[in-house]
């Protein structure tokens, strides 16, 4: 079961603009939740001689950069200390960075990845970041992305897409417990297909599941059916604009659960679209946590 956790959040750091931008939303959810902060930077051993993160300081070795990494990483986490009265804690590491990440995700038991969609290599970059697309892919929590017009107000809408796959509806627990904790309402939507009008009175047994958790937990809660949808991406982020979200939540396809790498074209359309973070989660390996609607066709 998927449950809303944000007691240890881990946020990879490199100094772009994305990241900082990272660093805002995981420190603020951290302050709220009386969560701990770990500011983790990964010197990618590749790029490191170009001096690709600290343009303004000259490099010469291997051990110069560690040390001014390191330096610039603690100066930063006084920082975020101060600003959001938060426990911080400052990680380097060498190597590749969606390794290290995970790595460091199981190793401090994170509850939380949050991160921007692009940094470390521009090389590598298609829609998404390539670092963001494989953390998400193999992370060991939910992982909040966001690119760098996510800018924070905070979470008082929470968008939540359901459609008919059976793993769409674990994030329903994740969505509700985290709107309890920011007192912030969720809409869901159903997004319908020309080819799925047959499922409508299934889905809208599901949107009314879910009011009637989100009554029980005392979260204000809305939803909406959209039929004749061409593209699920498209309508997702456009009806968070049209709502106002702050957030929006999906799974990561079942597919790229499997395969370990890409995302799905849905997931990573929305990522690469969304003006808002988006929080990632990945499907459970088994289907015996998706009775959280019982009685509903498909589940």
């Amino acid at each position: 079961m998927n449950n809303f956790d944000s007691s240890r959040i881990l946020i990879p750091v490199d100094f772009s603009e994305t990241s900082m931008l990272a660093i805002k939303h995981g420190a603020f959810t951290a302050q709220l939740t009386r969560g701990n902060v770990y500011l983790l930077h990964v010197i990618n051993i590749q790029f490191f001689s170009q001096d690709m993160f600290l343009p303004t300081v000259s490099v010469h070795t291997q051990t110069d950069f560690e040390k001014i990494a390191q330096e610039r990483l603690l100066q930063l986490g006084e920082q975020v200390k101060s600003e959001y009265g938060v426990n911080v804690e400052c990680i380097t590491k060498i190597g590749s960075p969606n390794r290290e990440i995970i790595d460091v995700a199981k190793e401090i038991k994170a509850t939380l990845i949050v991160m921007g969609t692009h940094g470390y290599s521009a090389i590598e970059e298609l829609v998404i970041g390539s670092t963001a697309l494989k953390v998400i892919t193999k992370s060991p929590c939910p992982t909040m992305a966001m690119n760098s017009d996510a800018d924070h107000k905070g979470y008082n809408t929470i968008l939540l897409p359901i459609d008919t796959s059976a793993h769409s509806r674990q994030k329903v627990n994740y969505a509700i417990g985290l709107a309890k904790k920011f007192s912030a309402s969720v809409h869901a939507i159903a997004l319908l297909d020309h080819n799925e009008e047959t499922e409508k009175p299934a889905m809208e047994l599901i949107l009314h599941q879910i009011d009637v958790i989100a009554k029980k937990e005392g979260v204000s809660y809305h939803h909406d059916v959209i039929s004749n949808v061409k593209n699920r991406a498209v309508s997702t982020v456009s009806h968070s604009a049209k709502i106002g979200a702050d957030l929006i939540i999906i799974m990561t396809d079942q597919d790229a659960e499997l395969s370990g790498f890409f995302l799905g074209p849905y997931s990573q359309q929305v990522i690469h679209l969304s003006k808002v973070p988006v929080i990632c989660i990945r499907p459970v390996a088994s289907d015996t946590d998706l009775s959280i609607l019982s009685g509903t066709s498909g589940i």
